[in-house]
């Protein structure tokens, strides 16, 4: 049986096909097709009729091709020439970016073939204005989602910012569940301790009598939608304590939220809400170093100038640290300040030095209170600097030259009575005497403290307070 092998291509050739003939398939399985002269000047030029979108090209023919190709492209069709005269004869894939008279352009993938016979090259092209389109269309929206996910991000941070420094207790309760959805530091100073997370926490439990527990969301729903707030007795970590709760509604994710402000209502007065304020103001700005400790000493709050007096650059450094790592004489005066606000609730005036963090000394006077209503309460100490012994003579020097000329007068007078042994025997007792009343009176007839005070041993004061009748 004869095979028909008339109408099938054989590998390696093509039937002939005329020139007009073979003008149409070019214009027809391209949208572009160039032919290009050994100069690589345009010779001819095909558009498939489908493309109305680039007019007439006729005014390319016998022009270079660079004229008429973006800066970026003149390098890339330069390359594949020199290609193909090295002996490609195919190039696939050339992007090229056409431009006419700077007024519009338009992008082509070429398949570039250079013929055998003359050298002629002839460039196939696919428009690729729908595939730039779509993606600048896709990185307009990349750009828009990256855009709208930072503004997200930035209020979210915003909002982090404003609940963890606003002072006001503030909840975000689901209104179905009455579950906790999320608390700001406040809340959770108020009503939770340290072991304890919000999560899943109903509000509910934290009224104090039962029985108004449950119809409680119902009641906070209510205030929300008429804008008014209500009054509740709730437990927190100091006690009972009744807050006026200022409800809002609002919808997020397809439910219902509702977001509370809890204020006490201790403090609701306008008189005692400005003298809370103007108190923290005097803490923060008092020229003197205000700290506050517990039982032990251990640093609670401080302002600045206790940072000014130590030399430490934040509060961080200091807080949780003993109170005794600055003081002079560390423990001992802590603990005869300590001891002694304790026992009456308050030590006027304590001398001592402090001791910044590097190494330098400054002399101080500190008071101390406390309150005794509260068994747990703070220690507080406002402590003052003062001048030095040197510096208080160089600024009284005439006071001081007079004592001087009178302490001579009268060690003068003592000439002649007694032996220059027995006078100083006696001065120097003098002064022993002077130096440890001194140092019971700071310690409050603390003699265990007035020996530290001293550097003595409690059995070598006991023996001097015999010698003194004391």
């Amino acid at each position: 049986m004869k095979q028909k092998t008339d109408n099938l291509w054989k590998f390696g050739s093509i039937p002939m096909i005329e020139p007009e003939d073979l003008g149409i398939v070019l214009a027809t399985s391209s949208d572009i097709a160039l032919l290009l002269n050994s100069d690589t000047k345009i010779s001819s030029i095909l558009v498939n009729k489908a493309e109305k979108s680039y007019g007439n090209l006729d005014h390319w023919i016998g022009r270079e091709i660079t004229d008429f190709l973006t800066m970026e492209s003149v390098p890339k069709i330069e390359s594949a020439i020199k290609k193909l005269e090295s002996g490609e004869t195919v190039l696939y894939g050339l992007e090229l970016n056409h431009v006419d008279n700077a007024y519009w352009q338009f992008p082509i993938k070429y398949n570039i073939h250079r013929l055998r016979k003359d050298g002629q090259i002839i460039l196939l092209g696919r428009d690729l204005q729908i595939i730039s389109e779509n993606q600048q269309r896709f990185v307009k929206a990349q750009i828009l989602s990256e855009e709208s996910i930072e503004e997200k991000r930035e209020l979210e941070a915003h909002f982090k910012v404003l609940l963890t420094k606003t002072t006001d207790a503030l909840a975000f309760i689901n209104a179905r569940s009455g579950e906790l959805i999320f608390s700001n530091p406040a809340f959770q100073e108020l009503f939770f301790n340290n072991e304890i997370k919000d999560e899943k926490t109903k509000i509910e439990s934290f009224i104090s009598t039962r029985s108004e527990r449950k119809g409680f969301m119902e009641k906070l729903s209510i205030a929300a939608h008429g804008t008014y707030d209500i009054s509740e007795e709730l437990d927190t970590n100091n006690g009972e304590v009744i807050f006026s709760i200022t409800p809002n509604v609002y919808r997020a994710a397809g439910q219902q939220i509702i977001i509370c402000k809890f204020l006490p209502k201790t403090i609701r007065k306008q008189g005692e809400k400005e003298l809370v304020e103007n108190l923290l103001a005097t803490f923060h700005n008092s020229p003197d170093a205000m700290i506050f400790t517990d039982l032990k000493g251990s640093i609670q709050y401080t302002n600045e100038r206790f940072l000014d007096l130590t030399n430490t650059s934040h509060k961080n450094e200091v807080i949780a640290q003993n109170l005794s790592d600055f003081l002079g004489r560390g423990e001992i005066d802590l603990a005869i300040m300590l001891e002694n606000v304790m026992k009456s609730g308050a030590v006027k005036i304590y001398s001592t030095h402090l001791k910044s963090s590097f190494g330098t000394k400054i002399d101080i006077e500190a008071s101390v209170s406390r309150n005794n209503s509260d068994a747990n309460g703070l220690i507080a100490f406002i402590v003052r600097e003062v001048l030095s012994s040197r510096d208080r003579v160089e600024v009284s020097n005439v006071p001081s030259k007079l004592e001087h000329n009178q302490d001579e007068v009268a060690a003068k007078e003592l000439v002649g009575s007694a032996t220059l042994k027995e006078i100083v025997t006696d001065t120097t007792d003098v002064i022993e005497k002077i130096c440890i009343e001194a140092a019971l009176g700071i310690t409050k007839n603390n003699r265990a403290a007035a020996a530290d005070l001293l550097g003595l041993s409690r059995q070598s004061l006991y023996v001097k307070l015999s010698k003194f009748e004391m």
